[in-house]
């Protein structure tokens, strides 16, 4: 199935099942900082694949574009493209692409929900998603990742990171929190797991590769200590903190918690979360493999 080789750049995106308002300013800054941190943390790509010496990648929702202008600057001859369902998030990437002079980096307003994505057949190297269970009902796994398998060139590399909760820590908060946010994920369609404070969705990442007819799949784990004195405890406390509050429209609308509770534990978590005998550690996964040649 072809589809035109550029995008319509006119088409609205549909709303979807998102943990947070896709328009959210805070939400922009919470994901920049969050590429910023993830890309130092456990690198732009795991160092197995290797692109070709042009390379077109695709980034699917890739928020204000953190990830998308940082392979813009590493191959600087291949050619990066982002897709988000948000306006703010795509204007906002292409004002940095064009403050920075990175004509290699483009932006499109695109749902990645709505299929076939307006890209023609076999236009990519590599295709690159991270954290997007957050917009993901478990019916939509095997679809999108097909559609991948379409836009990637025989040979090609689906990579995706994507994690289970908000952490595992010692902050009785949070882990409340946590189980509010996974419970109102389940209600929504998005959890692979039936029980549990958990999403399943590293559990099944392989699983859904060669469901889609990828072929040497390959994983790795990553865990990033944010306790109190970590390197990163800041850096996540101030993730944690934007986008929990980003959260509570999402539980509150779920009917399993009001707002007045909400916001008690959150206000419980954030000060459980400075105390200096805090301890945590979040895990995620990165799953890739390459379309048969």
């Amino acid at each position: 199935m072809s589809n035109p080789a550029e995008p319509n750049q006119s088409s609205q995106p549909s709303s979807g099942p998102y943990f947070t308002d896709v328009e959210n300013v805070a939400e922009m800054a919470r994901l920049t900082r969050q590429a910023q941190m993830l890309s130092r943390q456990i690198s732009l790509l795991p160092p197995q694949i290797t692109l070709p010496q042009v390379p077109a990648i695709l980034d699917i929702a890739c928020g204000p574009g953190e990830w998308v202008l940082s392979m813009a600057r590493h191959v600087p001859d291949g050619q990066a493209t982002g897709i988000d369902i948000s306006d703010v998030m795509i204007e906002y990437a292409r004002f940095r692409a064009q403050e920075e002079g990175l004509h290699n980096a483009r932006f499109h307003c695109m749902d990645a929900l709505q299929l076939p994505l307006a890209f023609a057949d076999a236009s990519f190297d590599l295709i690159y998603a991270r954290f997007i269970v957050g917009f993901m009902r478990t019916a939509n796994w095997h679809s999108l990742l097909r559609e991948c398998s379409r836009l990637l060139r025989p040979g090609g590399v689906l990579c995706h990171t994507e994690l289970d909760d908000l952490g595992l820590s010692t902050s009785a908060a949070l882990t409340r929190f946590n189980s509010l946010a996974i419970k109102a994920a389940r209600l929504s369609g998005q959890c692979f797991s039936e029980e549990g404070d958990f999403l399943g969705a590293t559990a099944v990442q392989a699983h859904l590769f060669q469901q889609a007819g990828f072929q040497r799949i390959e994983q790795q784990a990553h865990s990033v200590n944010f306790s109190a004195g970590a390197p990163a405890h800041q850096e996540v406390y101030e993730d944690r903190r934007t986008i929990m509050k980003l959260f509570h429209p999402f539980i509150v609308g779920a009917g399993i918690a009001s707002l007045q509770e909400v916001e008690q534990i959150y206000e419980q978590a954030l000060q459980e979360m400075r105390s200096s005998s805090f301890c945590a550690v979040i895990y995620y996964q990165t799953t890739w493999g390459e379309k048969p040649a």
